[in-house]
């Protein structure tokens, strides 16, 4: 079994625990995935940013194969390209039913088949574990809040929770202005990477394009 990397984490969140339906629109959680993959490479410091545009880092191994295949992809391309680009690129129903496959091998879902209204074919996804996603947004929440400290992990599912638009499902509670600006500020701590800032900023970017250019087209739901 994989070691659980963001895209893990971010469908852990992205569906309701007790009926197992999504809480985000399928475009814009794609792109998250994309996004997220994106993100554990720069925090690996197996790609590099810088302009915007991601560069192979060298040649070490992640060790895991999802994030060592988007590593290769991205040093093959013949000139560098910007976040957005890539995220766009990888912007795929294929690449939304792996990262869910994934999940449910590496034991943080469970996969079953429902019906919307008794007659449409849906695919459902819980929590593994129970009670893993409370305790994830109850360790997302406290970071938001003030009470821990942030790290370059929490901070870039925080920014990919706000950019497909999950934010609002976990906490409600919270005045979306607040959120917002907590968010904000959280991403431009000093100790938070400087590389890590920028290409959560360039994910947002993209992930909020992608949601616009899909709106009305692969719809809200499933993988």
């Amino acid at each position: 079994m994989a070691p659980h990397i963001l895209t893990d984490d971010l469908l852990l969140l992205a569906y309701r625990p007790d009926t197992g339906r999504p809480l985000a629109d399928a475009t814009r959680l794609t792109c998250g995935l994309a996004g997220a993959l994106i993100a554990d490479l720069v925090l690996a410091d197996r790609v590099r940013l810088a302009d915007d545009r991601l560069h192979a880092g060298g040649y070490t191994h992640t060790g895991d194969p999802d994030l060592d295949d988007t590593a290769r992809r991205i040093g093959s391309e013949y000139r560098t390209r910007k976040v957005k680009w890539w995220v766009q690129k990888m912007n795929k129903t294929a690449l939304r039913r792996r990262m869910h496959d994934r999940a449910v091998s590496d034991g943080v879902l469970v996969h079953s088949q429902g019906r919307i209204m008794g007659i449409f074919p849906s695919n459902e996804y819980r929590p593994a574990v129970p009670g893993s996603r409370e305790s994830s947004v109850a360790w997302l929440r406290s970071v938001l809040l003030g009470y821990d400290a942030p790290d370059p992990r929490s901070v870039a599912l925080l920014a990919l929770v706000g950019a497909v638009k999950l934010d609002g499902r976990l906490f409600s509670d919270i005045p979306g202005r607040e959120r917002r600006k907590r968010i904000k500020a959280i991403m431009a701590r000093d100790d938070i990477g400087r590389a890590v800032r920028a290409v959560i900023q360039s994910i947002e970017g993209a992930v909020a394009a992608a949601g616009a250019a899909g709106a009305g087209g692969d719809g809200g739901g499933g993988s």
